[in-house]
């Protein structure tokens, strides 16, 4: 439990240090860029950032309660719910302001560019105090996990890569003999007690679930049940009681029209945006891909689209001319690489790429004229990766709910590993998109595309 307050603790001081730097940033710009105000006046708005804190502290920002920290909120809802608290903390404080009259010491301009940039800014530097506690081990809350099946082994992994939730894996509760096994269910109790562990992941079958369940709530401040499910909505899931009858409700946000319109409309208006300010960029790459060697400017990838209507993905080529023969040739000669491409559909080490392509790729730049097919209505710029037909058997019976919505350029996918991860992990993320879809998710991706484009993790 010490080490999750002290978790609580870091995110808070991070929040606060960010809320506080940008407040006192803008206000020194705009006074010098020429605006008048008195600089006491905006010292004493020191109790802002304490507001927020509050506020996030209300809404269970913290890993829930501050005092009791279990499982932190997923990063989607944490992205939204810190929206909210931003934005109350300045509703509030320009009501204060009005209702005391004192707004006019104050520029509207400097509180409205603040609320903005703490709302953009305030997620990131929530990814910089986690990364840096995961690279430092400090806050890392232990756990144990109940079940070492593929559900439990694959969440273990999970947890040690993810610097989102901050637990470590102390190891499997089995009653087999499996790598990393602490001691059988049944010594749960005794185990946690002893290692000073409160926290439990429950990965077991339905049939042992019910048998251990009520043991197990004798020590565990925080137990929680995992579902091995990849297409569960469970982020649009509600407790529902009926007399006694426990259940869950899951809305189906694809359901819904209103989401599913502003999100068609706000990505045309942000691919004609981007266009207009990519256009420079456009020509240059346009004319480096034609002094690169002999072939057209852009390569038009058949794909499946939206109810598996066949569609044309524009990229910048990225490969020599003839691609397609050279890589039957390829293959044909190298057993180890056909593996690979009928495992990946992709190569580590593509000979076919050209000196350009592989910059464009690792900058995703390649990526640029997809905007194009978002105007023609084909693609999202946020959705599922789109596909072959080769690529279909992978799905399933997942291919109907996958085939509903649109591919898009960067997609859940795209930022939580691409190339590092096997196939059975992409189908999971991209059914885990699809059924957990929300504007507050696609502005979560479209957030770490962002970052992972910085930091040049393209494809390879």
């Amino acid at each position: 439990m010490k080490i999750a307050r002290l978790r609580v603790l870091m995110l808070v001081l991070g929040d606060l240090i960010v809320l506080a730097g940008i407040l006192l940033a803008v206000t020194v710009l705009y006074r010098l860029a020429g605006g008048d105000y008195n600089v006491i006046a905006y010292l004493r708005l020191w109790p802002v950032p304490l507001t927020y804190l509050l506020t996030a502290a209300t809404i269970r920002l913290y890993h829930g309660n501050p005092f009791y920290p279990g499982l932190p909120l997923p990063p989607v809802e944490e992205l939204r719910r810190s929206f909210f608290a931003v934005s109350l903390t300045f509703l509030l404080t320009f009501a204060y302001l009005a209702f005391t009259g004192r707004m006019y010491h104050y520029s509207r301009f400097v509180l409205v560019i603040s609320w903005g940039i703490t709302v953009l800014t305030l997620p990131l530097g929530r990814m910089i105090v986690r990364k840096i506690m995961k690279m430092m081990n400090i806050g890392q809350i232990p756990v144990l996990i109940a079940g070492g099946g593929k559900a439990g082994q694959r969440l273990a992994l999970e947890l040690r890569r993810n610097i989102h939730y901050g637990f470590m894996p102390v190891g499997f509760l089995d009653d087999k003999d499996i790598p990393g096994r602490v001691g059988t269910v049944r010594q749960a109790v005794a185990l946690g007690r002893r290692l000073g562990i409160s926290t439990i992941f429950v990965c077991l079958a339905s049939s042992s679930l019910k048998k251990y369940v009520h043991y197990l709530m004798r020590h565990y401040t925080h137990v929680s049940i995992m579902v091995d499910e990849q297409g569960l909505p469970i982020s649009w899931a509600y407790p529902v009681n009926v007399k006694g009858i426990s259940g869950v409700e899951f809305c189906n946000q694809l359901r819904l029209p209103g989401p599913r319109i502003f999100k068609i409309v706000f990505e045309a208006f942000l691919a004609v945006i981007c266009i207009l300010f990519a256009l420079p960029v456009f020509l240059v790459l346009a004319l480096a891909v034609k002094l690169s060697g002999p072939g057209p400017v852009l390569y038009k990838a058949r794909r499946l689209g939206q109810f598996g209507k066949p569609i044309e993905v524009w990229k910048f080529r990225t490969m020599v001319a003839d691609a397609d023969s050279h890589l039957a040739k390829v293959l044909a000669e190298n057993p180890e690489m056909a593996k690979e491409w009928e495992s990946k559909f992709k190569l580590e080490n593509d000979p076919r790429i050209t000196r350009l392509g592989k910059f464009l790729r690792r900058t995703s730049l390649d990526e640029l004229p997809q905007l194009f097919n978002v105007l023609r209505g084909e693609m999202s710029i946020i959705g599922p990766r789109p596909i072959v037909p080769a690529e279909k058997h992978y799905y399933g019976n997942k291919y109907e709910a996958f085939s509903r919505v649109k591919p898009g350029i960067t997609g859940l996918w795209q930022v939580s590993g691409r190339s590092d991860l096997d196939y059975d992990r992409r189908v999971a993320l991209d059914m885990y998109y699809i059924f957990n879809w929300s504007i507050w998710h696609d502005w979560y991706i479209l957030m770490l595309t962002a970052v992972e484009v910085i930091r040049c993790r393209g494809a390879r």
